[in-house]
């Protein structure tokens, strides 16, 4: 290596072999660095590949995708037999390609070939894809290789960009009372606090942000928000789901028919460019419900004898706000025989009935027996279970009384009499 001093100042300059070493390097890196070019060295040919547009950018699934190559041969000798070839990567299909070298044609190869390239010249190509309806929003890559004759080959992969667009639906929508555990019925009785549960679901190929959901009821709507009525979430990404759920309280002053819920979801696709706002509706039926309880309980007569054929009545009321339809009652556990069954048909609201037991106790003490009273309201069927306890006396048992008072009446008697001289 040489160096060549000046004067007194001290002035260093480098020796031309540096210099030459240096520039090859930085016109190397250059080319590696670019991800638009590609360059092909043979002999004193030299052949540079750059791309010139994509289109659209970003490319959109289900949509056409245009890429424009320029070939250049920019060496002193014409380049021979030069051949392109391009890998069909997923999610970009190849169609066709068209270019100025094929004459008013196309080429469905994806392999070409350009048999003759002047020194100092250029070839475009077009290559038309189309992207897969199914591609999800992401960095992808087509590659591409470039040979020629003397078999010199370099191959470099372009990124390209898709982007989808989000499609948001509720999905899994159900209605669940608070008081009530993991049943969804669908329907709900005024006054009633329940659970608006769903899942807002990105269905479309591309990423959502800013995604609100919200609770569109007015002034005039018998449901009332408990909690907040927005729900946001920040980002969904094509696929994904995301649980949410809304408290609300329906008023006691709400009439027994359907209702609609409306639900409004706002969002936008990653670069804003698309709006979406949408609206979905939740069905809900407000019905009336039945309850049967027991008014009261009786014995004719008053106190059930073994052996001795007795009443039991049991007066049962409906204390809800619907009809109760189909109302039956049967006693099970009773230790006699006789009728266990009582079949009271239909109960409106406050609306009481007897349900009448006639049956011959076989033992005395205590009685244990179940009452099962079943019927079928607006929400279906229902069974109610009572456990009741009476007491059965001994037909012995029942003449002690009698003896024991026409004893105490006869001593009384006696007395009385004794007092007065005649005993």
């Amino acid at each position: 290596m040489k160096f060549t001093f000046l004067g007194k100042s001290g002035i260093m300059k480098t020796g031309y072999s540096k210099l030459l070493f240096v520039s090859m390097a930085l016109l190397i890196f250059t080319f590696l660095a670019n991800p638009a070019s590609a360059v092909v060295v043979s002999g004193n040919t030299h052949l540079q590949v750059e791309v010139s547009e994509i289109t659209p950018n970003p490319a959109r699934p289900g949509e056409d995708l245009l890429i424009k190559i320029n070939i250049e041969n920019t060496g002193d000798e014409p380049a021979e037999n030069v051949k392109i070839g391009i890998e069909e990567l997923n999610p970009f299909i190849f169609k066709y390609s068209t270019s100025g070298v094929y004459g008013s044609g196309t080429n469905t190869e994806r392999i070409f070939q350009i048999e003759h390239m002047r020194q100092r010249s250029k070839v475009e190509l077009d290559f038309h894809f189309i992207v897969s309806s199914e591609a999800k929003s992401g960095v992808y890559q087509l590659e591409f290789t470039i040979k020629d004759n003397d078999g010199t080959s370099f191959s470099r992969r372009i990124p390209i960009r898709v982007e989808g667009n989000p499609d948001l639906v509720l999905i899994g929508t159900e209605i669940f009372p608070v008081n009530e555990d993991n049943s969804s019925s669908g329907a709900l009785v005024p006054g009633e606090e329940f659970y608006l549960m769903t899942a807002v679901k990105n269905a479309g190929n591309g990423n959502a942000k800013n995604v609100r959901v919200m609770l569109g009821l007015n002034d005039s709507s018998p449901m009332i928000p408990l909690q907040d009525n927005v729900f946001f979430i920040e980002n969904l990404s094509a696929g994904s789901s995301e649980n949410l759920s809304f408290k609300l309280l329906l008023g006691s002053n709400a009439g027994v028919q359907p209702y609609r819920i409306p639900l409004r979801i706002t969002a936008s696709n990653e670069a804003e460019t698309l709006q979406i706002n949408k609206s979905q509706e939740v069905g809900v039926n407000v019905l009336n419900q039945a309850k049967i309880n027991i008014a009261s309980l009786k014995f004719d007569p008053e106190m059930p004898e073994k052996g001795k054929q007795v009443s039991m009545i049991l007066r049962l009321e409906n204390v809800g706000e619907g009809e109760a339809r189909f109302v039956k009652a049967r006693l099970e556990g009773l230790e006699g025989s006789g009728s266990t069954d009582a079949f009271l048909g239909r109960l409106n609201k406050d609306d009481d009935a007897p349900a009448v037991f006639t049956f011959i106790p076989e033992k005395s003490g205590e009685q244990n027996v179940t009452l099962l009273v079943e019927y079928e309201d607006d929400f279906g069927d229902h069974r109610l279970s009572e456990d009741l306890t009476f007491s059965v006396i001994r037909t012995s048992d029942s003449i002690i009384p009698f003896v024991l008072a026409a004893v105490l009446v006869l001593a009384a008697a006696i007395f009385y009499l004794k007092k007065k001289g005649k005993f």
